[in-house]
């Protein structure tokens, strides 16, 4: 142990580690909720944050929690303590690890706010854009979430998220969820609020503040209930709203409804910005790097893989190994169903052995059943996570007999 940091007698952490070791491997806690506080410096890459989460214990072990070891620990409280020296939890600071004891039982929920400061080496970035403007940005693909936030060992998991992003004159913040409410501060800052009310993947959360303009982008066929999708650039390359590879998000939110069913987020907000994650897209926020917006060099099928991504990986996300998870095949091939849709002619995209294993479902079952059995098992798994076999099974039931056909044997055959 680094450090060990409160007042609480030794022998509290002591028998929770007993306790721990008696009970054997468990299964992580599982977070519920998020609450975060996002604090940057005026001038430097400076990071102060509060996270508070809520969880239900699935054991006696302590949660732990990954925090990059750049990022130090102020202080740990539970269930709402008062910040004061006596109620300061006792923790344990092990390399990446945040460890705090508690002593409750299996079904019991726990409450924990982290206040820590640092300059992350990953996954948040603070600094000019491409017109010299301050902005920021975040993003929890892959597993760049831990150099950032605390976060929980050995599963993403999902949980409801609210933001709470601190920012200079003249910015805009964009978060997942939707704008709750802007205080206004001393010395020209302001704070943002931002509510995601079903739960989230935590590899998909994503936040930006910057000079932004808004554009709203157009949906020609729909007449109302219609979900707000916008892009956010800076000034100058607003003009890809028009005439870009964006100029027709609304329209994939549409056509993809109609194949999918409603969009499962507010909103979707497609976002130029300093930090472009590599990977997943963020549950209604999807982040695209600065440079490629600015020189054209972002595609349609990319916004419509992101798109289809929302209900794909976002609203329905898979444990287990890669060959177990269709999600993002499905995503993908959906985008290229998007292209030949729209009759655009440019480049492929590459052939994968996950791509042919969902063409050749859709060959063998047909659209109708194909199309049922997407929704079948995005209804089923709605805002969870699904279990491996969970897709071919939706499939199944959407043919009304078993299907010869098995994701991994399909992706396996290519090999």
């Amino acid at each position: 142990m680094k450090s060990i940091a409160g007042v609480l007698p030794a022998l509290l952490f002591a028998a929770a580690a007993t306790l721990a070791a008696q009970e054997g491997p468990a299964r992580p806690h599982d977070p519920l909720r998020y609450d975060i506080t996002i604090v940057t410096s005026d001038t430097g890459a400076y990071l102060l944050g509060e996270v508070e989460t809520g969880w239900r214990l699935e054991s006696v072990n302590p949660v732990e929690m990954q925090l990059d070891s750049a990022m130090d620990v102020i202080r740990v409280l539970v269930d709402g303590q008062p910040n004061t020296r006596l109620s300061r939890t006792m923790y344990s600071r092990d390399s990446a690890l945040v460890v705090v004891p508690h002593e409750k039982a299996p079904g019991d929920t726990l409450t924990t706010r982290v206040r820590y400061h640092g300059y992350p080496s990953g996954g948040f970035h603070v600094g000019p854009d491409r017109a010299g403007a301050r902005a920021l940005a975040g993003s929890t693909v892959g597993t760049t979430a831990r150099l950032w936030l605390p976060v929980p060992t050995g599963t993403t998991g999902r949980a409801t998220v609210t933001w709470n992003v601190q920012a200079s004159e003249g910015q805009r913040v964009v978060a997942n969820g939707v704008l709750t409410g802007i205080d206004t501060l001393n010395y020209g800052h302001s704070t943002w609020h931002f509510r995601m009310d079903v739960p989230v993947p935590l590899d998909a959360l994503a936040v930006a503040a910057g000079h932004y303009a808004v554009t709203p982008l157009p949906h020609p066929g729909c007449t109302r209930a219609c979900v707000p999708v916008t892009l956010w650039t800076t000034p100058a390359d607003s003009a890809a709203a028009v005439a870009g590879a964006f100029r027709r998000a609304g329209e994939m939110v549409d056509w993809l409804s109609g194949l999918l069913g409603p969009f499962p987020y507010p909103g979707l907000a497609h976002v130029s910005a300093i930090l472009a994650p590599i990977g997943h897209a963020g549950a209604s926020v999807v982040l695209y790097d600065q440079a490629r917006v600015h020189g054209g060099q972002i595609g349609e099928r990319e916004v419509a893989r992101a798109t289809a991504a929302q209900w794909f990986g976002d609203a329905v996300s898979e444990s287990g190994p890669p060959t177990e998870r269709p999600s993002s095949a499905v995503a993908v091939y959906l985008a290229a169903l998007w292209a030949h849709h729209v009759g655009e002619t440019g480049p492929a995209v590459a052939p994968t052995r996950q791509l042919n294993a969902i063409q050749q479902l859709h060959q063998s079952v047909g659209d109708s059943t194909f199309f049922r059995g997407l929704r079948r098992y995005l209804a089923a798994h709605r805002n969870a996570t699904a279990a491996p076999g969970d897709f071919e099974r939706a499939m199944s039931e959407a043919a009304g007999r078993p299907l010869d056909w098995k994701f991994s044997r399909a992706v396996g055959a290519g090999q």
